[in-house]
């Protein structure tokens, strides 16, 4: 068997960069997609696309106005990274749920919840949240009847 037969094992990225309220929608078509393509089904890709908006959305308006997302897509495999320019998460930002008194803040709980690996880095030149899901054996991106 030659290189030319073996699959590609390294994943495809692609960057979409200066992503406003706006180019949301279209950013979460390519990670549905993507998801589905990956081998999720269509209700884990569902959860995974909520989860990146949810992130996607919060360095928006939080980070400066625009992000940066970058998602990669190998078998059974799909990361997503969301790149803000903002001056971090302040400490009291916490991946809790928050009390029902709090007004917002359900973000990164919401997130956590949906997504099985989630990462944050955060300094005070941005943040880069990087959110990762695989496809369970046996599941196919199908949709049955």
């Amino acid at each position: 068997m030659t290189s030319a037969d073996q699959p590609d094992a390294h994943p495809v990225a692609a960057t979409v960069r200066g992503v406003t309220a706006p180019g949301a929608a279209d950013v979460r078509r390519r990670v549905t997609a993507a998801a589905l393509g990956a081998g999720l089904g269509p209700d884990g890709a569902e959860q995974f696309t909520i989860a990146v908006n949810e992130v996607m959305i919060n360095a928006i308006q939080h980070g400066g106005g625009a992000a940066d997302v970058t998602l990669s897509v190998a078998p059974g495999l799909v990361v997503v990274s969301v790149r803000d320019r903002g001056s971090g998460i302040p400490e009291h930002v916490s991946p809790h749920l928050p009390s029902p008194q709090t007004l917002g803040g359900r973000g990164l709980w919401l997130v956590q919840q949906l997504c099985e690996n989630v990462t944050i880095d955060t300094s005070d030149t941005g943040t880069v949240v990087t959110l990762s899901a695989t496809a369970a054996p046996g599941v196919t991106s199908e949709r049955r009847p």
